[in-house]
């Protein structure tokens, strides 16, 4: 029964992780074709070694998935890009 228990806490804290940003990188900054300036990041998730761009307008302080379906805080963007 122990050992139940502790590979059924080892998998809901594995299984919380994914989906969730490892790390953040800039990646750049850059221009649209209308003239509005916007910087990237790069999210890394847990459980994946593909990486996810999202940007933030020269204009806004809310950071948005690349097709801007959701902006938000820097992190919920994040959060929502790995997923």
């Amino acid at each position: 029964m122990k050992y139940m228990v502790s590979a059924l806490m080892l998998i809901l804290a594995t299984s919380a992780f994914a989906g969730s940003p490892k790390s953040l990188k800039k990646a750049g900054e850059g221009e649209t074709s209308d003239g509005r300036a916007f910087e990237k990041m790069e999210v890394t998730c847990h459980g994946s070694s593909d990486t996810v761009e999202i940007i933030k307008f020269e204009d806004s302080r809310k950071w948005c998935l690349n097709d801007e379906s959701y902006c938000g805080k820097r992190m919920k963007a994040a959060k929502k890009a790995c997923q």
